[in-house]
Protein backbone atom coordinates (compact mmCIF):
# COMPACT_ATOMS: atom_id res chain seq x y z
CA UNK A 1 0.00 0.00 0.00
CA UNK A 2 1.70 3.13 -0.97
CA UNK A 3 1.97 5.81 2.02
CA UNK A 4 -0.19 8.38 2.39
CA UNK A 5 0.46 12.57 1.66
CA UNK A 6 0.94 12.72 5.60
CA UNK A 7 3.53 9.94 5.85
CA UNK A 8 5.12 11.16 3.31
CA UNK A 9 5.35 14.34 4.18
CA UNK A 10 6.30 13.39 7.90
CA UNK A 11 9.25 11.39 6.30
CA UNK A 12 10.70 14.32 4.38
CA UNK A 13 10.38 16.37 7.24
CA UNK A 14 12.27 13.78 9.61
CA UNK A 15 14.88 13.80 6.92
CA UNK A 16 15.33 17.48 7.06
CA UNK A 17 15.24 18.04 10.47
CA UNK A 18 16.48 14.80 11.90
CA UNK A 19 20.31 14.53 11.11
CA UNK A 20 20.42 11.10 12.70
CA UNK A 21 17.63 9.82 11.29
CA UNK A 22 18.88 11.23 7.88
CA UNK A 23 22.35 9.17 8.36
CA UNK A 24 20.37 6.09 9.04
CA UNK A 25 18.42 6.27 5.68
CA UNK A 26 21.19 6.83 3.57
CA UNK A 27 23.05 3.86 5.10
CA UNK A 28 20.23 1.77 4.46
CA UNK A 29 19.63 3.08 0.98
CA UNK A 30 23.15 3.58 -0.31
CA UNK A 31 25.75 1.07 -0.60
CA UNK A 32 28.86 0.76 2.01
CA UNK A 33 31.25 2.25 -1.30
CA UNK A 34 28.78 4.58 -2.14
CA UNK A 35 29.12 6.20 1.46
CA UNK A 36 32.68 6.46 1.53
CA UNK A 37 32.69 8.07 -1.80
CA UNK A 38 33.17 11.63 -0.45
CA UNK A 39 36.16 10.28 1.63
CA UNK A 40 37.86 8.37 -0.77
CA UNK A 41 37.33 11.36 -3.12
CA UNK A 42 38.79 13.62 -0.74
CA UNK A 43 41.37 11.27 -0.38
CA UNK A 44 42.60 10.84 -3.84
CA UNK A 45 42.35 14.29 -4.54
CA UNK A 46 44.65 14.95 -1.84
CA UNK A 47 46.88 12.58 -3.69
CA UNK A 48 46.52 14.69 -6.67
CA UNK A 49 47.63 18.12 -4.89
CA UNK A 50 50.44 16.16 -3.88
CA UNK A 51 51.49 14.69 -7.14
CA UNK A 52 51.13 17.86 -8.15
CA UNK A 53 53.46 20.13 -6.14
CA UNK A 54 56.05 16.91 -6.43
CA UNK A 55 55.64 17.67 -10.35
CA UNK A 56 56.54 21.08 -9.78
CA UNK A 57 59.64 20.71 -8.20
CA UNK A 58 60.54 18.04 -10.56
CA UNK A 59 60.05 20.22 -13.70
CA UNK A 60 61.37 23.20 -11.40
CA UNK A 61 64.77 21.17 -11.05
CA UNK A 62 65.02 19.81 -14.17
CA UNK A 63 64.63 23.60 -15.94
CA UNK A 64 67.23 24.76 -13.68
CA UNK A 65 69.34 21.69 -15.41
CA UNK A 66 68.52 22.25 -18.61
CA UNK A 67 69.25 26.21 -18.58
CA UNK A 68 73.06 25.18 -16.80
CA UNK A 69 73.40 22.78 -19.82
CA UNK A 70 72.21 25.56 -22.48
CA UNK A 71 74.88 28.06 -20.71
CA UNK A 72 77.32 25.59 -20.99
CA UNK A 73 76.70 24.71 -24.05
CA UNK A 74 76.91 28.60 -25.31
CA UNK A 75 80.04 29.14 -23.46
CA UNK A 76 81.77 26.32 -25.85
CA UNK A 77 80.21 27.50 -28.38
CA UNK A 78 81.24 30.80 -28.42
CA UNK A 79 84.73 29.26 -27.14
CA UNK A 80 85.26 27.12 -30.34
CA UNK A 81 84.01 30.66 -32.15
CA UNK A 82 86.98 32.82 -30.13
CA UNK A 83 89.11 30.17 -31.51
CA UNK A 84 88.51 30.12 -35.52
CA UNK A 85 88.53 33.89 -35.50
CA UNK A 86 91.61 34.35 -34.26
CA UNK A 87 92.86 31.68 -37.26
CA UNK A 88 91.51 34.15 -39.46
CA UNK A 89 93.75 37.36 -37.85
CA UNK A 90 95.33 37.77 -40.87
CA UNK A 91 92.85 37.50 -43.02
CA UNK A 92 90.13 40.01 -41.61
CA UNK A 93 92.00 43.31 -42.17
CA UNK A 94 92.31 42.38 -45.69
CA UNK A 95 88.70 40.82 -45.99
CA UNK A 96 86.62 43.66 -44.85
CA UNK A 97 88.87 46.86 -44.92
CA UNK A 98 90.56 46.19 -48.09
CA UNK A 99 93.35 48.36 -48.20
CA UNK A 100 94.00 47.10 -44.74
CA UNK A 101 97.53 44.53 -44.29
CA UNK A 102 98.00 42.63 -41.30
CA UNK A 103 100.70 43.55 -38.72
CA UNK A 104 99.71 41.66 -35.39
CA UNK A 105 97.93 40.28 -32.72
CA UNK A 106 97.98 42.69 -29.63
CA UNK A 107 98.34 40.00 -26.71
CA UNK A 108 97.36 41.19 -23.00
CA UNK A 109 100.27 43.17 -22.20
CA UNK A 110 100.24 45.34 -25.24
CA UNK A 111 96.37 46.14 -23.98
CA UNK A 112 97.39 47.17 -20.48
CA UNK A 113 100.50 49.00 -21.79
CA UNK A 114 98.18 51.19 -24.11
CA UNK A 115 95.07 51.44 -20.95
CA UNK A 116 97.70 53.47 -19.04
CA UNK A 117 97.57 56.32 -21.44
CA UNK A 118 94.22 57.36 -20.20
CA UNK A 119 92.87 57.20 -16.72
CA UNK A 120 89.06 57.53 -17.11
CA UNK A 121 88.07 53.88 -17.61
CA UNK A 122 85.84 52.30 -15.25
CA UNK A 123 87.46 48.82 -13.87
CA UNK A 124 84.59 46.71 -15.59
CA UNK A 125 85.13 48.18 -19.14
CA UNK A 126 88.90 48.12 -18.56
CA UNK A 127 88.79 44.31 -17.85
CA UNK A 128 86.40 44.07 -20.83
CA UNK A 129 89.22 45.76 -22.92
CA UNK A 130 92.17 43.11 -21.61
CA UNK A 131 89.50 40.20 -22.38
CA UNK A 132 88.74 41.36 -25.64
CA UNK A 133 88.30 38.08 -28.35
CA UNK A 134 90.94 39.93 -31.26
CA UNK A 135 92.45 43.65 -31.36
CA UNK A 136 94.93 43.86 -34.36
CA UNK A 137 97.18 46.16 -35.58
CA UNK A 138 97.33 46.89 -39.35
CA UNK A 139 98.16 49.34 -42.25
CA UNK A 140 97.10 50.67 -45.00
CA UNK A 141 98.35 51.43 -48.56
CA UNK A 142 100.31 54.69 -47.52
CA UNK A 143 101.23 52.74 -44.39
CA UNK A 144 99.39 54.62 -41.54
CA UNK A 145 98.24 52.29 -38.85
CA UNK A 146 94.97 50.95 -38.14
CA UNK A 147 93.64 49.05 -35.48
CA UNK A 148 90.71 46.76 -35.28
CA UNK A 149 88.58 45.31 -32.44
CA UNK A 150 86.66 42.27 -32.73
CA UNK A 151 84.48 40.42 -30.72
CA UNK A 152 83.86 36.73 -31.84
CA UNK A 153 80.08 35.40 -30.71
CA UNK A 154 78.63 32.07 -32.16
CA UNK A 155 75.01 34.66 -32.54
CA UNK A 156 76.07 38.43 -32.56
CA UNK A 157 73.92 40.29 -29.97
CA UNK A 158 73.90 43.83 -28.69
CA UNK A 159 76.50 42.96 -26.22
CA UNK A 160 79.12 41.72 -28.92
CA UNK A 161 78.47 45.13 -30.94
CA UNK A 162 78.66 47.65 -27.82
CA UNK A 163 81.70 45.85 -26.83
CA UNK A 164 83.42 46.08 -30.38
CA UNK A 165 82.54 49.56 -30.51
CA UNK A 166 83.65 50.27 -27.30
CA UNK A 167 87.14 48.59 -27.12
CA UNK A 168 87.87 50.35 -30.85
CA UNK A 169 87.08 53.74 -29.51
CA UNK A 170 89.51 53.11 -26.56
CA UNK A 171 91.93 52.01 -28.85
CA UNK A 172 91.56 55.15 -31.16
CA UNK A 173 91.85 57.45 -27.62
CA UNK A 174 95.01 55.38 -26.81
CA UNK A 175 96.72 55.69 -30.12
CA UNK A 176 95.31 58.47 -32.35
CA UNK A 177 94.93 56.21 -35.15
CA UNK A 178 91.97 55.07 -37.14
CA UNK A 179 90.22 52.13 -35.63
CA UNK A 180 87.47 49.85 -37.19
CA UNK A 181 84.94 47.71 -34.79
CA UNK A 182 84.31 43.83 -36.07
CA UNK A 183 82.04 41.25 -35.08
CA UNK A 184 82.86 37.80 -35.73
CA UNK A 185 79.68 35.21 -35.98
CA UNK A 186 77.89 32.66 -37.99
CA UNK A 187 74.82 34.68 -37.87
CA UNK A 188 73.48 37.84 -36.11
CA UNK A 189 70.40 38.80 -34.52
CA UNK A 190 67.91 41.75 -35.87
CA UNK A 191 69.65 44.50 -34.02
CA UNK A 192 73.00 43.64 -35.03
CA UNK A 193 71.94 43.00 -38.56
CA UNK A 194 71.00 46.16 -39.14
CA UNK A 195 73.90 47.84 -37.37
CA UNK A 196 75.95 45.81 -40.02
CA UNK A 197 74.15 47.24 -42.99
CA UNK A 198 74.37 50.66 -41.82
CA UNK A 199 77.69 50.60 -41.57
CA UNK A 200 78.41 51.49 -37.55
CA UNK A 201 80.49 47.72 -37.32
CA UNK A 202 81.96 45.32 -39.97
CA UNK A 203 80.62 41.53 -40.04
CA UNK A 204 83.39 38.61 -40.56
CA UNK A 205 80.89 36.01 -41.41
CA UNK A 206 82.18 32.82 -40.09
CA UNK A 207 80.90 28.80 -41.51
CA UNK A 208 80.05 26.22 -39.78
CA UNK A 209 83.48 24.23 -41.55
CA UNK A 210 85.23 26.92 -39.71
CA UNK A 211 84.50 25.69 -36.56
CA UNK A 212 85.35 21.73 -37.10
CA UNK A 213 88.38 20.80 -35.73
CA UNK A 214 91.25 20.70 -37.62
Amino acid sequence: MAPSTTTQEEFLRLLDQNAVFRQQVRRYILSAELLELPEMFASFASRVDEFITEQRETNTRADIRLKALADDIGVLKDNVVSRATRDHAETIPSLLLLDLEYVNILIRSDLIALLRRISDIDKGHRLGFYRADLMLQAVDADGATHYVAVEASYTADQRDTNRALRNAEYLQRCTDCPTHAVIASIKNDHEVQLLVEDGTVHWFQLTREDLNPE
